[in-house]
Formats: structure tokens, C-alpha cells, sequence
């Protein structure tokens, strides 16, 4: 801002300020956040990127009875393999909707008994940046520990998207380190590739 002087009747004077257009547009962009938030989610959203996903076992996520589970893939049946839509809701801390099928089913963590568990539930992963806090089932943080990236329940903090053995159901778990129970290795660990 720049200080100028306005004379006045009388001879007196009243110092202005000139506001610069690069401090403006900050302004407006803060003011009117929500509306620009929109904007770009909503860019985003026709750009959807979609990721190939697996855990340093080398399982890949794929549908058997409705169910994910994750397993090893040959090339015969690749084809199973399903790759992972994603839609950031924050540049800040990572966090993502994840869906499947064209983003036509998304992974949720729903509370069950004591604790979360990981379902599948038919919602257009497009609608659920319009649902606000009714979302949040649906988000996921996505952290980056090493080479590999963990993704941890925005509803149900310390609870990460999780492997256990070949051909079982991908799930929930609050343990991190594969060596918690060598008898039921869980992994939380995964490669996560733009397709």
C-alpha cells in the first residue's frame, strides 16, 4: 500500500492508501474461499486421476464376491485388477476420496461393534465433495512413510487401510508394523502409481 495525501476544502488534507491488485486478489481469494474451493474441486473432479494400488507383498486389490480383497495376480487374470479413483479434497494434508469401478463404489470406514471396518458402498465418489461432514466415512489421509504410502481413516484417527493374507479382504487395522503378530501378518504399507 502506497500513502497519498487528498486535499480537502479548508486546505486541509487526509492521507489515502492505494491497494495494489496483488494485494487484492489474496483478499478476495480468502473472502470468497468457498466458491473457489468449489471451482477447483469441481476441475479436478473432471480430471480424476486413478492409481494402481498394491502392498509391498506385491497383492493387488480386486472384487471376489463384492468383497475387496487383495491377492496375486497373474497375467491371465490382470485384468481383475482394480485400479483406485481419487479425489483429493486437500492439497494440505493429503486427504482423498477413494472409489472403484469408474468411481462408482467407494471405500468406507464404518463402525461396526468396537471398532471400523472397510466396506464398499455404491455412491458416486463425484457426489461426495457436495456432502460435507456425511462424507468424512469416506476420506482417507494419505501419508508417505518411505517408498510406500499409508492411508489412515479420516473418521477414525490411528486406524490405516490394511492387507493380510493372500486372497483375504482388505481392511482396517490400528497396527502399522508387520511384526505386531508374525502369526497374522497385516501390512499398511503400499505403492500407490498414477496409472
Amino acid at each position: 500500500m502506497v500513502g497519498n495525501s487528498l486535499s480537502l476544502q479548508g486546505g486541509m488534507t487526509m492521507e489515502c492508501c492505494r491497494v495494489c491488485t496483488r494485494c487484492l486478489i489474496p483478499l478476495f481469494l480468502f473472502l470468497f474461499y468457498s466458491e473457489t474451493d468449489a471451482f477447483r474441486l469441481t476441475k479436478m473432479q473432471s480430471k480424476r486421476p486413478v492409481y494402481r494400488i498394491w502392498d509391498v507383498s506385491q497383492k493387488t486389490f480386486y472384487l471376489r464376491n463384492n468383497q475387496l480383497v487383495a491377492g496375486y495376480l497373474q497375467a491371465s487374470n490382470m485384468a481383475l485388477e482394480e485400479k483406485i479413483d481419487v479425489v483429493p479434497i486437500s492439497p494440505f494434508n493429503n486427504t482423498m476420496f477413494m472409489g472403484i469401478q469408474g468411481g462408482n463404489r467407494c471405500l468406507a470406514c464404518v463402525k461396526t461393534g468396537d471398532q471400523p471396518v472397510l466396506q464398499l458402498e455404491e455412491i458416486n465418489i463425484a457426489d461426495l465433495a457436495k456432502a460435507g461432514d456425511q462424507a468424512k466415512r469416506f476420506a482417507f489421509i494419505k501419508s508417505h512413510p518411505g517408498p510406500t504410502f499409508r492411508f489412515e481413516s479420516a473418521a477414525y484417527p490411528g486406524w490405516f487401510l490394511c492387507t493380510s493374507q493372500e486372497d483375504q479382504p482388505v481392511g482396517l487395522t490400528r497396527r502399522t508394523s508387520p511384526w505386531d503378530h508374525a502369526q497374522d501378518p497385516i501390512t499398511t504399507d503400499f505403492y500407490f502409481e498414477k496409472d
